[in-house]
């Protein structure tokens, strides 16, 4: 950097014409990050890939081992299912145990049995049961080959130990309860015992293939001339998109050596004389590990092919920035003084200035831009204030809404009525909340209050309203904790219950229930007021939806001033949603982000 500033301050530079200056700067500037670039950029676009590939083999292994757990989980409702109908089928037939006949018919319905769990839980391949007595029901007829190994195999002892939990039995190849001695299959065990008594009744086999867990990852992802496979703890592979390694370890030790080290998930090293790319990824409850493997030879064989391209299209750039810089001396300078001197006034608060645009190339659109950006800040001062404006004319209707003398009357009634019949207690009570809800309706000049104070606001409203309608509706409030702290525009959910009460349940007839419950859902605040009175004809719930043309075309002004307010203070995306079925009631659903006092 010293060396530069020493060049540019030489008399003979300074002599130099502009355009002279400006190629002299930028030779050097362009040039030499031209050879570095075609060196730097190998470099950094084979991290970018690694990184990029490590982050998609991670989410496809997780795709996979969600698919995969949730195949074993399917195998094992299977087991539990069956161990139901098998009790419903064999403890409670009176003819379990009888003549042939009754035996024929009996394997017919655990045969039955068998074939309609595989039909609701397709990832069992096969299934079968064997009895106290030793005698074998499959799902098919190659189950019950060599009953002599069947009998005395110890995947079975090891399943009559059992108290009657599931038992998985790693992959393997056997010539018994399997539809094919070739296939390698993981079976799940289960002693079937009476459920009320304890008794033993028969033991459950289900088999699903090694095939239809590699049938994932074609499914799921596929690496560039990689491969998934699944190891257990010891380094042996369970499953794999290559038949011919399933059930061998790994062949490659120093492989072996890093997937079985539980400290690591991901590594660029040599494997086989190969750099690769490989990434673990746990397996929950089996201690598996599922292994993606990528060469990385074939990740970045464009890579040598981009930085050959980028060296190239860098000379271009090169001879075309050289060629123009005489031109932008003359073009860009005297423009942009002129833009900087019309911002300084911009900076000073001056907006009633206007640069005026000579061109139409990037300094016209530039200024065009800028002229544009003032007239778009003077307009959206003009909407703030509008807004503004608008804001503090809903909060004073609201308000007055709510003092409204009638309200203030009837409850005073009240007060009075209570106080003859010597119910004092109820007195303070009413009292009180008749306090509150004004207190509350004032909140010091705030515009924003906690849904806490607010649904106490509607507490104190409600107590009121049901000393005057006892025989009208109850209520209930369900507002999770994590949504009480949450900012609202005040007297927002005061106004739903006014109404829910008035055009709900008022004419109803009959009791009704007035519910208000809170959640938070996809980071939004979710309130809803409902209750079951006397809803509205469709005609009516289209008026309040359809946006007036007119005020005197506005139906709901209550519902739609709550509406307006909410999307004053938080946009378009919030506000209020209302369903509706004659003769069973009404829901309004008031949507706000979720802000805090904190935040």
């Amino acid at each position: 950097m010293q060396f530069l500033q020493k060049y540019i301050t030489m008399p003979w530079f300074r002599n130099q014409r502009i355009r002279y200056k400006i190629i002299m700067i930028y030779f050097p500037l362009i040039f030499v990050p031209l050879f570095v670039l075609g060196f730097v950029s190998n470099q950094v676009y084979t991290n970018a890939i690694v990184k990029k590939t490590i982050k998609n083999v991670s989410d496809n292994s997780s795709l996979i081992i969600t698919r995969i757990t949730g195949m074993l989980t399917n195998v094992e409702s299977c087991a539990n299912m069956l161990t139901i109908n098998l009790n419903k089928l064999i403890v409670e037939d009176p003819q379990s145990q009888g003549s042939s006949e009754t035996s024929l018919q009996m394997y017919t319905q655990i045969t039955n049995q068998l074939s309609f769990a595989m039909l609701v839980f397709p990832d069992v391949q096969s299934a079968a049961y064997i009895d106290a007595n030793g005698r074998v029901f499959g799902s098919n007829l190659l189950m019950e080959r060599n009953q002599e190994l069947i009998t005395s195999s110890e995947m079975l002892k090891q399943i009559d130990a059992s108290s009657g939990n599931n038992i998985w039995f790693p992959m393997q190849q056997r010539n018994y309860l399997t539809t094919d001695s070739q296939e390698i299959v993981m079976t799940l065990g289960k002693r079937i015992v009476n459920i009320y008594t304890g008794q033993k009744l028969g033991m459950l086999i289900l088999n699903i293939k090694e095939s239809s867990l590699s049938a994932i990852y074609q499914k799921i992802g596929s690496i560039q001339d990689g491969s998934y496979f699944i190891v257990n703890e010891r380094g042996v592979v369970i499953s794999s998109q290559h038949p011919e390694d399933l059930l061998h370890e790994v062949a490659d030790p120093t492989l072996k050596n890093w997937i079985t080290s539980s400290d690591n998930t991901s590594d660029l090293t040599s494997f086989q004389h190969e750099k690769t790319l490989v990434v673990s990824s746990d397996v929950p409850s089996f201690g598996w590990k599922l292994i993606s493997m990528a060469p990385l030879v074939s990740l970045t064989a464009d890579t040598r092919k981009i930085t050959v391209l980028i060296v190239f299209i860098g000379l271009i750039c090169l001879f075309f920035a050289l060629l123009g810089a005489g031109m932008l001396s003359q073009l860009i300078a005297k423009p942009i003084m002129g833009l900087t001197k019309h911002m300084k006034k911009v900076k000073e608060g001056s907006l009633d200035i206007e640069f005026q645009v000579i061109s139409e190339d990037e300094i016209g659109l530039l200024a065009s831009g800028f002229n544009a950006m003032i007239r778009r800040v003077q307009e959206l001062l003009t909407n703030i204030n509008f807004e503004q404006k608008k804001k503090r004319e809903y909060e004073l209707a609201l308000i007055q809404a709510q003092i409204k003398p009638h309200f203030l009357y009837n409850t005073l009634d009240v007060i009075y009525t209570l106080s003859e019949m010597g119910r004092a207690r109820d007195v303070q009570r009413t009292t009180k909340a008749l306090a509150d809800f004004y207190r509350a309706a004032l909140s010091k000049g705030r515009e924003t209050i906690t849904i806490e104070e607010e649904v106490r606001n509607v507490k104190d409203y409600l107590s009121i309203q049901r000393i005057r309608y006892s025989d009208v509706f109850t209520f209930e409030f369900d507002i999770r904790a994590e949504v009480l702290g949450g900012l609202i525009p005040k007297l927002t959910i005061q106004p739903l219950v006014e109404n829910a009460i008035y055009h709900g349940l008022k004419t109803k007839g009959s009791l009704g229930l007035l519910k208000v419950t809170g959640e938070i859902v996809a980071g939004k605040i979710k309130i809803i007021v409902s209750d079951d009175g006397v809803g509205m004809l469709p005609q009516r719930l289209e008026a309040l939806v359809k946006k007036p043309e007119s005020p005197e075309q506005a139906v709901g002004y209550g519902l739609r001033n709550v509406n307006d307010r909410i999307q004053l203070y938080f946009g378009n995306d919030y506000g209020l949603q209302i369903e509706s079925q004659p003769g069973q009631g009404t829901e309004v659903t008031l949507w706000l982000p979720f802000q805090s006092e904190e935040g």
